[in-house]
């Protein structure tokens, strides 16, 4: 009796645990404290539900014979199914959460996240905060602003392996870590398929008609940066401006699916060019700001993805044909600074 009152207990603490972490991952930022408590109490609640089943299991096997295993079964099935795959209404649960965290203007733990600082002299200060997804993995990414009519206006951040054109073929998922630095890897293999969309926007052509920068041709340290590979905030500015969108492109390598592997776009020299990284286009996302709505956070919401060998510089709202691409950024939170002077024309504004 005396082992059946502490599983009962354990598990009863175990979910009141779980019940509390999970309200606060919902409504709050990413924190890893809470994450580490709720993933551990969710270890023991496992451990303290299979010793309960262990306990119980003549009389669960009755309830089975009263005909309410399959309909049950069933109901949970659909659950996980929608669950698992964002449909509605999980998918709006979600990014209600995600909006309640963009609109709460609380500060994350910077010791929690990488920290990039970079461009910070201009007239507005950004702050860019993204969480990772499960399929977050050495990305490829440029930060760019647009105006209301989408011209391109410039480039915040652009990782260091497209801006200095430091692709070669041959790569795969086993080498990707190491055979750039081999000292006789050669083939200049540009990926005009990794950010299409930011390179036609800012719209720059080297010699051979391509958008994306050669290592002969770099882009300037001030806005290139190494890949960033785990959650992390960017601290940087933009130009003054009354109003802009914020546009983020990511690219992730390998992450061939059934719509964008070997198989697929057989005509497409672009596509099978050797580099060996084919896999799903980029991601866009975006926020437009208002400097005049009052608003410090805006929440960056997923709008399309690039044209799969960077043939190019459209944005592509059908998202049916990416799979694990939806699945690299959990959400991305922008933060917004004005100086005392941007400050002081949106309150004439008023």
């Amino acid at each position: 009796m005396t082992l059946r009152k502490i599983i009962s207990l354990s598990i009863a603490l175990s979910f009141l645990v779980l019940l509390v972490t999970g309200i606060l991952s919902y409504f709050q930022v990413y924190s890893r404290t809470v994450a580490t408590l709720h993933t551990v109490f969710g270890g023991l609640f496992v451990i303290g539900v299979v010793a309960h089943l262990n306990n119980n299991f003549r009389s669960l096997k009755l309830y089975g014979k009263f005909n309410l295993l399959l309909p049950i079964t069933l109901v949970l099935g659909l659950l996980f199914f929608a669950a698992f795959y964002q449909l509605k209404p999980f998918k709006s649960m979600m990014d209600f959460g995600a909006k309640l965290k963009a609109s709460s203007g609380k500060e994350v733990n910077l010791s929690e996240y990488l920290v990039l600082e970079m461009g910070q002299e201009k007239d507005i200060g950004i702050t860019i905060d993204l969480l990772r997804s499960e399929h977050y993995w050495h990305p490829q990414m440029a930060v760019w602003t647009e105006d209301s009519e989408g011209n391109y206006l410039e480039t915040i951040f652009v990782s260091k392996a497209t801006a200095r054109g430091l692709f070669f073929g041959g790569r795969s998922k086993e080498n990707f870590r190491t055979f750039d630095e081999k000292k006789d890897a050669v083939g200049d293999y540009r990926r005009v398929n990794a950010l299409p969309v930011w390179s036609h926007k800012r719209g720059v052509t080297y010699a051979d008609g391509m958008y994306v920068p050669t290592n002969k041709n770099p882009l300037p340290d001030a806005i290139t940066g190494e890949t960033l590979i785990d959650n992390f905030k960017l601290l940087t500015s933009v130009k003054r401006s009354d109003s802009f969108v914020l546009k983020m492109e990511i690219n992730v390598a390998f992450d061939d699916n059934e719509y964008y592997s070997e198989y697929d776009f057989p005509d497409d020299e672009v596509y099978h060019n050797g580099t060996g990284q084919l896999g799903q286009p980029s991601i866009i996302f975006e926020a437009p700001i208002d400097m005049n709505d009052g608003k410090k956070y805006y929440l960056m919401e997923l709008v399309g993805h690039g044209h799969h060998s960077g043939q190019t510089g459209e944005i592509y709202s059908d998202l049916s044909t990416l799979t694990t691409a939806k699945q690299i950024v959990e959400r991305i939170v922008v933060g917004v600074n004005p100086n005392k002077e941007q400050q002081q024309i949106a309150s004439t504004n008023k």
